[in-house]
């Protein structure tokens, strides 16, 4: 079974590393769009880790390291464009700025 889901639904980063999806257990995730804002009055960076179920973000699954939005930009990240994830695999990000980029990360499960 296929279902088109919004995996991260307008959450707000926080300034340290934090899972924002899981894959659930017997499915995989297809990230098929993912969108960011900055809400704040200056630059903010972003970095986001596409995690192996049992891992821990690092550098070797860094998707994207600090990438700066200008006050006020929207970014579609096409680096997680057609990523999968695996069961218990997960998305950590976190920006330089507490609770000022907005996220919406949109895919499919496959069960």
């Amino acid at each position: 079974m296929i279902t088109y889901k919004s995996l991260v639904n307008g959450v707000n980063l926080t300034n340290i590393a934090a899972t924002y999806y899981t894959t659930p257990t017997a499915t995989k995730a297809l990230i098929k769009k993912a969108t960011f804002i900055n809400d704040h009055t200056t630059v903010v960076t972003v970095t986001i880790n596409l995690v192996p179920s049992g891992g821990a973000a690092g550098y070797a699954n860094q998707i994207t390291k600090t990438k700066s939005l200008a006050a006020g930009e929207t970014w579609t990240c096409s680096d997680l464009e057609n990523h999968v994830l695996e069961a218990a695999g997960f998305i950590s990000m976190l920006a330089s700025v507490d609770a000022k980029i907005g996220v919406r990360i949109s895919g499919y499960e496959i069960v």
